[in-house]
């Protein structure tokens, strides 16, 4: 495992300094050098590359050894396995800490909301940012007294994150935005009987749907394998589950119907007919895939779609 660290920060720096320091050279292989990693081919191959680099897990005539060498490996093997145990200990514990912190960030994250909604106005001392001129504060003071008193809170606070989040972007749909102007607060709670954790999304009265809260669960385990500890590699998250949305008429946003022409058996007419079908939308994020029993069975497509999921409720859970 040490070895195999290491020679992958090796290799980093050298891609590193393939990337600076080589381009000062003034003979032709070094110049090719920086040429060919900027490259976009040569960075995918590197990038492989560096995938690639895993522990090679030993043919059984490699394990052909002597029964003195093979009980020393078998209690390497079980040292392994015992620090392993300890480290999936240090996680357990780092996620009672979250829950602790959880908790006195609270009322920092409702504060938050509630200025966000318009609920109440920051106090002077809060609008005041260290390090800020005074003079722009005065001036800010000024411009404020002749703003519209109907603006409450900060308008658009969340779609606005949403749009300029790339991950976030990405799923967020034209259809989708005016629903996010109603989002006003994101939640992350952690169950304490377990390693996952809850997204909790808030949202005011809206047309779209009559709920006020939409959940996603993840949950997520932090035990090593007793035949292959190392692979153990921290907290994963095998799974996760949505919520129901309870649309209002008319309004549900990741459904759409398409009319299409049928011809009729027999009578040689044709007849129009609507299928509904599914639509792209950041809402389709809490009707996730589910995972399956067998993991063997997992295509390449399922995998990408977990994969994608797990690392969005990821971004969103650290920030």
């Amino acid at each position: 495992c040490t070895f195999l660290f290491y020679h992958k920060q090796w290799y980093q720096r050298r891609v590193r300094a393939m990337t600076s320091t080589e381009k000062k050279g003034v003979d032709g292989e070094e110049i090719d050098n920086f040429n060919a990693i900027q490259d976009p081919n040569t960075l995918a191959a590197l990038q492989e590359k560096l995938g690639q680099m895993t522990i090679k897990k030993p043919d059984s005539d490699e394990l052909d050894l002597p029964p003195a060498v093979r009980k020393r490996v078998n209690a390497i093997k079980n040292i392994q396995l015992q620090t392993t145990k300890i480290e999936a200990d240090f996680f357990k514990q780092v996620h009672k800490l979250e829950i602790e912190y959880a908790q006195r960030y609270a009322p920092l994250y409702q504060r938050r909301a509630a200025i966000v909604s318009g609920e109440v106005e920051p106090s002077a001392t809060e609008c005041i940012m260290p390090g800020e001129d005074q003079d722009n504060e005065k001036s800010d003071s000024e411009k404020q007294e002749n703003d519209n008193d109907s603006i409450t809170g900060i308008p658009g606070f969340w779609l606005t994150i949403f749009k300029n989040t790339e991950i976030l972007a990405e799923m967020t749909q034209p259809h989708d935005e005016p629903i996010l102007e109603a989002l006003r607060d994101i939640n992350v709670s952690f169950p304490e009987n377990s390693m996952g954790f809850v997204l909790e999304f808030h949202f005011a009265a809206n047309d779209f749907f009559e709920d006020n809260v939409l959940t996603k669960t993840y949950h997520m385990k932090s035990e090593p394998d007793d035949f292959d500890p190392v692979a153990f590699d921290g907290p994963e998250i095998i799974g996760s589950t949505g919520c129901s949305i309870n649309w209002k008429k008319g309004k549900n946003v990741t459904q759409k119907i398409v009319k299409k022409k049928q011809r009729m058996k027999g009578k040689g007419q044709t007849r129009i007919i609507q299928k509904t079908i599914k639509e792209d939308s950041f809402f389709n994020f809490f009707s996730p895939p589910s995972m399956p029993e067998d993991e063997e069975s997992v295509d390449e497509e399922l995998e990408a779609l977990l994969t994608t999921d797990f690392e969005i409720g990821q971004y969103i859970r650290e920030r």
